[in-house]
């Protein structure tokens, strides 16, 4: 069926001038064959938790498939999140970790999705409309809407000029209330052939939670699978 009142010839020619944007976002990350080739990473830096008015160190493991680690260590607290597959644990300063369902499952999920978005963009995992015009930190970007077969949904917000991903905003439902996460993306620099946002602001429902500024990412690191092991709850 033809959406709101266009004629096949409109989405064909809709259809093409997303697929060309895609596009330029693929070649503006380095192309097809660099963004594919990245198979795990790693980021090490600073994070500022507004909301806690605290900070302290940030460490990211990333692995396909599926495979996420994330440690804070702030102040007065740290925490362990961890997805492996289709399951999601959590631990609060070093106490035993416990599986996570519900929002801190999804937005672990949705966390795994963004990094790894260039990847579903170029397999076609996602269907995508427009949904506009905005401004991301000064910057003029056009808003798509995404979704997946798993029923994810995120708008992702891509710079008119540099083709770059410069917001990416995720839903899901907690109970009757629906939950939006986040990220904008600034500072960005070349990386082993691709481009990645060196200063990261996090926001939930709206509101700023934390920001974190990135010192160094890693390309391919070999990452072992006990790093996502929810019987791992020391840092590594």
């Amino acid at each position: 069926m033809i959406p709101g009142g266009l004629c096949s010839s409109e989405v064909t020619d809709e259809a093409k001038r997303i697929g060309d944007i895609i596009n330029k976002v693929i070649a503006a990350y380095g192309g097809k064959e660099v963004i594919e080739g990245i198979h795990s990473l790693h980021a090490k830096g600073e994070i500022e938790a507004f909301m806690l008015h605290d900070h302290g160190t940030y460490e990211l493991y990333f692995k396909r498939e599926r495979k996420l680690r994330v440690e804070t260590k702030y102040e007065r607290s740290s925490e362990l999140r961890i997805l492996n597959g289709d399951r999601a644990y959590r631990s609060i300063d070093a106490i035993p970790m416990e599986e996570v369902h519900g929002p801190r499952y999804f937005s672990m999920v949705y966390q795994y999705k963004h990094l790894d978005i260039l990847r579903g963009l170029i397999e076609g995992a996602y269907q995508i409309q427009s949904a506009g015009k905005s401004m991301v930190n000064d910057t003029a970007v056009e808003v798509f809407e995404l979704h997946d077969k798993e029923g994810t949904v995120i708008d992702l917000y891509i710079g008119g000029r540099n083709a770059l991903i410069m917001k990416v905003t995720g839903y899901f439902s907690a109970g009757n209330k629906k939950i939006s996460l986040s990220s904008e993306f600034a500072d960005f620099k070349k990386v082993g052939g691709s481009v990645f946002p060196f200063r990261i602001t996090n926001y939930a429902g709206g509101l700023q939670i934390a920001r974190t500024v990135i010192d160094n990412y890693s390309l391919n690191p070999d990452l072992s699978d006990a790093l996502f092991s929810p019987r791992i709850i020391q840092s590594l």
